[in-house]
């Protein structure tokens, strides 16, 4: 199991942290993580229960939502369609806990026609009907983007893991991440998340 944190306000958790249903292995054939050239942002439409809809409140809710999102969408089998899901943390400093879903060596389940060379990593939420301050956790993405594409290890993670070198090489024009809308007829990730892509970026955490 590995829980551990990129940076003081930035925290992964494996699917053995969060507690991945067995019943529901890791679905996505391997994929080589050189191949990896972009990353497109999502959201996933479901919300917390609470009045702060985009923002979580302990592990305990980060940890139940990852579950639900295994069998959520039997039309794309029955795992978490997206390689990361990312939860803005309700507490006193912007922080954000990103969770496994396929991860960095599966084919995701996410953007037809990009579900081999792109990352999508995916904010638990609805980012177009419910209001958030998302500019203050764009830092934090860019550190977890940093991470994957420099150096994607820890002590308690096992590996040593190769890093996506590729990743950002293939990008829109004005930004270093793709949103899913740039490939499909859709919303998503929502007007909320859209105006801060801008902003993006890969930094490495060790930086």
């Amino acid at each position: 199991m590995a829980k551990f944190n990129i940076t003081p306000e930035l925290t992964f958790a494996d699917r053995s942290a969060w507690g991945a249903n067995s019943a529901h292995p890791r679905r996505g054939r391997t994929v080589k993580r050189h191949i990896r050239t972009h990353v497109i942002i999502h959201h996933t439409v479901m919300p917390d229960t609470d009045s702060t809809k985009n923002q979580w409140e302990s592990e305990d809710e980060v940890f139940k939502m990852m579950r639900r999102l295994q069998t959520v969408r039997p039309d794309l089998g029955k795992d978490v369609p997206y390689n990361f899901v990312a939860f803005l943390m309700n507490t006193t400093r912007p922080s954000m806990f990103v969770c496994e879903g396929r991860g960095e060596d599966r084919r995701g389940a996410h953007t037809k026609g990009h579900n081999s060379r792109g990352v999508a990593v995916s904010f638990a939420g609805n980012f177009h009907d419910f209001d958030v301050d998302f500019g203050q956790y764009v830092p934090l993405l860019s550190l977890f983007l940093g991470w994957l594409k420099f150096d994607p290890n820890d002590p308690s993670y096992g590996g040593p893991f190769d890093p996506m070198v590729n990743l950002g090489e293939f990008t829109p024009s004005g930004r270093k991440v793709f949103a899913h809308k740039d490939f499909s007829s859709t919303k998503c990730p929502g007007r909320v998340i859209m105006p801060f892509l801008r902003q993006v970026d890969f930094v490495n955490p060790n930086d």
